[in-house]
């Protein structure tokens, strides 16, 4: 129950220093905040985007019907695959806007959240 807690703890710290980051990230470099949560910049881009949607709620279900961690690590490596795409499809089409600046700041919370669930899990 103790590495729950610290899970808990870990996951609040992380998204209160990934806050504080992209707030200075969009300060220094003028990064306007988007209307929209997230907006696809060509087509391809959303149909890739769509099928690993799909293919993460399925992970999701698997995890909740089999009860394996295995899919829960899958899931959380899946959430780092897609907003480094994200980062890397608005770095190539959008570079002007440094919107991925702010993308890959949530990508480096959310590898470093997959990280430390492994380690306390394997530990």
């Amino acid at each position: 129950m103790q590495n729950v807690y610290m899970l808990i703890a870990l996951f609040v710290l992380l998204m209160i220093i990934n806050s504080v980051i992209k707030n200075f990230l969009r300060r220094k470099y003028n990064i306007l905040i988007p209307r929209r949560l997230f907006s696809y910049v060509n087509n391809t881009h959303r149909v890739i985007e769509i099928m690993l949607i799909i293919l993460g709620i399925i992970l999701f279900i698997l995890f909740m019907i089999k009860e394996d961690l295995i899919f829960f690590y899958l899931l959380m490596a899946f959430t780092v695959v897609l907003t480094i795409l994200r980062a890397f499809i608005e770095y190539k089409y959008k570079r002007e806007e440094r919107e991925y600046m702010i993308t890959l700041a949530d990508a480096g919370t959310w590898t470093a959240i997959f990280i430390i669930v492994l380690l306390v899990n394997f530990n």
